[in-house]
């Protein structure tokens, strides 16, 4: 769902509230258990994407928007294939605590933010952990980093603050 509702904020030029995706998904409230992220089908994708054309819009525009997640998508791919191993040794190194695990986040930040600190909560809202949580699981922490890579982020780059924090 977070895929999804990147590419639909990007569509309407707005973050669009997960509660409006959902509607528009038609995914049933019986669907929806706390604790999990609701999944879409394929025929609740396309028919909100064809809601969600409105008058004036081109097919270019959209091509756009979806060329580009598509590269997002398969520059995570491609990348995690070298990153889960090493990510794999973070978490069992740093026993998942969210401090360390903020840490390494804090210095894949772009400059001129890389290493300072994220406002508080944010890692938890990253990772999909509780508010009160102090650690993450190890599919936690993958998916997180699979779902945040762009086009613009390598193996290179990402061993190199992994290696910093002595996972790689």
């Amino acid at each position: 769902l977070e895929l999804i509702t990147a590419l639909f904020s990007e569509m309407a030029g707005a973050p669009i509230p997960p509660q409006t995706l959902i509607s528009l998904l038609g995914i049933p409230k019986e669907d929806l258990t706390p604790g999990t992220i609701p999944s879409a089908s394929k025929a609740q994708f396309e028919n909100a994407v064809k809601q969600s054309v409105d008058e004036g819009d081109t097919a270019e525009a959209y091509k756009k928007v979806f060329t580009n997640h598509i590269a997002r998508i398969e520059n995570s791919i491609k990348v995690m294939a070298d990153l889960r191993g090493p990510l794999q040794k973070l978490h069992a190194i740093t026993g998942g605590d969210l401090k360390k695990i903020e840490a390494f986040f804090c210095d894949t930040i772009p400059e001129p933010n890389t290493g300072k600190p994220m406002p508080p909560g944010m890692i938890n809202a990253l990772l999909h952990v509780p508010g009160d949580a102090t650690t993450c699981t190890e599919e936690q922490l993958l998916n997180c980093v699979e779902k945040n890579l762009d086009p613009s982020d390598s193996s290179d780059k990402m061993l190199a603050v992994l290696k910093k924090h002595g996972a790689a």
